[in-house]
């Protein structure tokens, strides 16, 4: 039985349809300052080069670092550190010096960029700006990936490996997540 679908206005939560993404951890800095934020809307945009985007506000404490360096850096967690997602993306630099501290997360040194990486991500992305589209109040941020890492136990031939208990968490609105935790096959129709 099909059933009706229900009206949703396109100004408030229709994009909560294309979305749940990955949620992932942006690291910013300078250097002598850092800090972290989370972000739902992130996306790959092109292989080769390999090339992602985020969306940031303008207004946020992290924007003028990335504005300023040109970099950051994208960390992809999992449901071991959800909590402190939430408290990265529900919390503002302006008021908290060291979210890294503040909620429990470790700094890891990068490679090719000044900001550092959250150790506790199952995957790193260090990223250099290559264009900031003008949005309005808020910024699209389109990055090439200079380099990136992944935990090998999650992470194989190209692909993620969910069958070691790996649960990649997506943001639903509020503090509610959902979870990635198993891979599906689907036949082919011209296997049929």
């Amino acid at each position: 039985m099909i059933m009706d679908k229900v009206k949703i206005d396109p100004s408030s939560n229709a994009y909560r349809l294309l979305n749940p993404g990955a949620v992932v951890l942006i690291t910013v800095g300078d250097g002598k300052k850092d800090n972290l934020f989370a972000v739902t809307w992130n996306m790959p945009v092109r292989k080769e080069p390999g090339m992602i985007a985020i969306l940031s506000g303008k207004r946020h404490y992290s924007y003028p670092f990335i504005a300023r360096t040109g970099e950051f850096g994208v960390n992809v967690p999992d449901i071991s550190i959800a909590d402190a997602v939430y408290g990265c993306g529900t919390t503002t630099g302006y008021e908290v010096e060291d979210k890294f501290s503040r909620f429990g997360l470790t700094r890891r040194e990068s490679e090719k960029i000044k900001a550092p990486l959250v150790k506790e991500a199952v995957a790193h992305l260090e990223c250099r700006v290559c264009q900031m589209v003008d949005m309005g109040a808020s910024s699209l941020i389109i990055a090439q990936i200079l380099t990136a890492a992944a935990n090998p136990q999650h992470f194989q031939k190209g692909t993620w490996n969910f069958e070691n208990g790996l649960q990649l968490i997506h943001h639903l609105g509020g503090n509610r997540f959902g979870v990635t935790s198993q891979v599906i096959t689907a036949q082919s129709p011209h296997n049929k």
